[in-house]
């Protein structure tokens, strides 16, 4: 049976965070909280965990995967510059449920890259991702934890038996929000493209840049 922890989701203890960092680290894949939904978390710069993503979700390999991060500095180290746009949407948005399509120039997996080198990031609204993040180092996975083409799951009690069989760490922080996936924003021009709407409301996006 797949080890399940339980942490507090408004101040996780360090030694909780430091034991699921470890298993990130370790090439594991784990189902950690975000602001909406439970996700499948695993270390962005190591190929076989993120293979390992996509088996888990029976994912094409078209689909790239997208990535969350502890603050925006570590984006910047490990991805590249996010551009004026992207600065400015992170000031406004982020922590939040606001994924910015940026030009990867860093140490990312290929997997995680769509075709034309560029990279879905986000920094989340939720406490234990962003130590997560922040405790492994670098931007992790940041997929939802189902089959593609299942809706996500806001409990842990309601995930995919098959999922908590192949992952290698379950982090319960109890009932997430749930609702909408993040909203993702290209950002690589001088005017931001919407690539999905979600979360945050396309018009939100575009009254913050004015």
């Amino acid at each position: 049976m797949t080890p399940e922890l339980t942490v507090d989701a408004k101040d996780p203890a360090r030694t909780t965070i430091a034991e699921i960092a470890g298993a990130i680290g370790r090439g594991q894949v784990v189902v950690c909280p975000t602001e909406t939904l439970y996700a499948l978390v695993a270390d962005a710069a190591n190929p076989s965990a993120v293979e390992r993503v996509y088996a888990i979700k029976n994912r094409g390999s078209d689909q790239p995967l997208p990535l969350m991060a502890a603050d925006v500095a570590q984006v910047e180290v490990a991805v590249g510059p996010m551009g004026g746009v992207g600065v400015s949407l992170a000031a406004e948005f982020w922590p939040g449920p606001l994924t910015l399509v940026v030009q990867a120039r860093g140490s990312i997996d290929s997997r995680c890259l769509a075709a034309d080198g560029s990279v879905a990031v986000r920094v989340p609204g939720h406490v234990v991702a962003r130590a997560i993040a922040r405790a492994v180092g670098g931007p992790v996975t940041s997929t939802s934890a189902n089959r593609s083409g299942v809706d996500g799951v806001a409990r842990v009690s309601d995930l995919d038996v098959e999922i908590r069989g192949m992952v290698g760490l379950i982090v319960n922080a109890g009932t997430l929000t749930g609702g909408a996936p993040s909203t993702i924003v290209d950002v690589r021009g001088r005017v931001p493209k919407l690539v999905r709407d979600g979360a945050v409301a396309w018009s939100r996006v575009l009254r913050s840049l004015a």
